[in-house]
């Protein structure tokens, strides 16, 4: 049974499993009326004011196409009431219907959050058909050439010749972490944030990346690089890869290349490749932190602040949602999120016009290989072939989040902003 921790559902609304949080209403607990209390909240350091509703998205790379399309389209809404959203994992929310405020608020700023994996690392090895049972892996060396393939140098269940399983087994290139900041970066400069209250009052209308804030890890404290043991999170990747009905899984290299012997001349001198085994690779280094980024709009802090205070009734949905606007960064994002690399495909390749293998080729054509002298007492020189394609697998986490920073405003302090018309009071809609 598959092991997928970043696989696991999580919906979070408030008043169910979320634990409610105590909010300081406005006018700080004062009677209603009470203008210094007022006067308090208004004069309030944009820094000091609570966040007083927010739902956060947490996404497990790759997504499937399917899931990415819907999800990440041309309209992305993380207030929507939906409680099952393709592939998100995790939705956190203080609302207890989401988008719907329970309570009036004052409505100061709002936060557009995006958070990638603090660790980002890539390694190579190679995609193997996913076992349906457990079983004995293929040798998984760090290169291996179409003689290697075809002569069973990595065990029967990848030859092709007589009696062979030849299962699907891939050049493979493994990346974790890396891909959630290229989803996030193209995310925010892909899309426009909107925020209309009454269903047609504008209230922002800015590229995402202008009032964002990218969470980057990369403090001078906390920021370096190291090593990391690959394992287990290629154990990750591999519960999620199941999870998504991948055909194939990623194996580590565990054996070196050092070169033939045979002439490969006839069925009776074959060429075939000669490995060490090694645990080189058992370690990957790796980059803690990432990009970070601070949108023009928040003024170097992590949540942008509206001019004019807005004032959101309960009942009413919020209105805040990212439409697309750059077709060139939502491919690349999308590229990014995806299992199969859309539009590459699970095996990429370099150009549109190159063959995704040289497999198959027949006779020797040495306009397409290359020389390798073997290793026999005698060497010979042998034309060699590999593939061309590789299969990119890849994982990590993509947060994403809307805050809103503001105050719970009571009926009676409603009223009497109202008619008091307390400065900064702007009511909308």
């Amino acid at each position: 049974m598959a092991k997928n921790l970043l696989n696991k559902k999580s919906i979070k609304y408030g008043g169910e499993s979320r634990e409610k949080v105590m909010r300081v209403p406005f006018g700080l607990g004062a009677p209603p009326g009470d203008a210094a209390a007022g006067e308090k909240c208004l004069r309030c350091g944009f820094g000091n004011v609570p966040v007083v509703e927010e739902v956060v998205w947490t996404i497990p790379l790759p997504l499937t196409a399917e899931q990415a399309q819907m999800t990440f389209g041309d309209t992305v809404n993380p207030l929507s009431g939906s409680s099952a959203v393709p592939g998100v994992a995790s939705i956190d929310s203080t609302f207890l219907i989401n988008g719907i405020l329970q309570t009036d608020i004052l409505a100061q700023g709002i936060g557009v959050h995006v958070f990638c994996e603090p660790s980002s690392f890539s390694t190579i090895g190679n995609a193997w058909a996913a076992p349906a049972n457990i079983s004995v892996p293929p040798p998984s060396p760090d290169v291996w050439t179409v003689n290697d393939y075809n002569t069973g140098a990595m065990g029967i269940g990848v030859y092709a010749g007589p009696g062979g399983d030849a299962q699907a087994y891939t050049p493979a290139v493994f990346e974790w972490g890396a891909a959630t900041w290229r989803a996030g970066w193209n995310f925010i400069n892909a899309y426009q944030f909107q925020w209309k209250t009454s269903q047609r009052e504008l209230v922002l209308n800015e590229l995402a990346a202008d009032i964002s804030y990218f969470g980057s890890f990369a403090d001078a404290e906390a920021s370096g690089t190291s090593e990391l043991p690959i394992i287990e999170f290629v154990a990750l990747v591999n519960a999620q890869y199941r999870a998504q009905d991948s055909a194939t899984i990623f194996l580590p290299v565990n054996f070196r290349r050092v070169g033939s012997i045979g002439a490969g001349t006839s069925s009776t001198s074959f060429n075939v490749g000669i490995f060490h085994p090694t645990r080189d690779f058992d370690l990957a280094p790796v980059t803690w932190g990432g990009l970070r980024w601070q949108g023009y709009g928040c003024r170097g802090q992590m949540y942008r602040p509206v001019e004019s205070p807005c004032f959101l009734e309960r009942g009413i949905p919020i209105g805040m949602i990212f439409i697309a606007q750059d077709a060139v960064h939502q491919a690349q994002m999308l590229e990014a999120l995806t299992i199969d690399n859309e539009p590459f495909g699970t095996n990429v390749v370099p150009d549109v016009n190159v063959s995704d293998t040289t497999i198959g080729n027949g006779a020797f054509n040495f306009n397409i290989v290359m020389i390798e002298q073997t290793l026999d007492a005698t060497p010979f020189l042998v034309p060699q072939q590999v593939n061309v394609n590789r299969q990119v697998i890849k994982g990590g986490i993509f947060k994403l989040g809307i805050k809103i920073k503001g105050w719970e405003m009571p009926g009676g302090w409603k009223a009497y902003c109202s008619e008091k018309g307390i400065r900064g009071f702007a009511p909308h809609g």
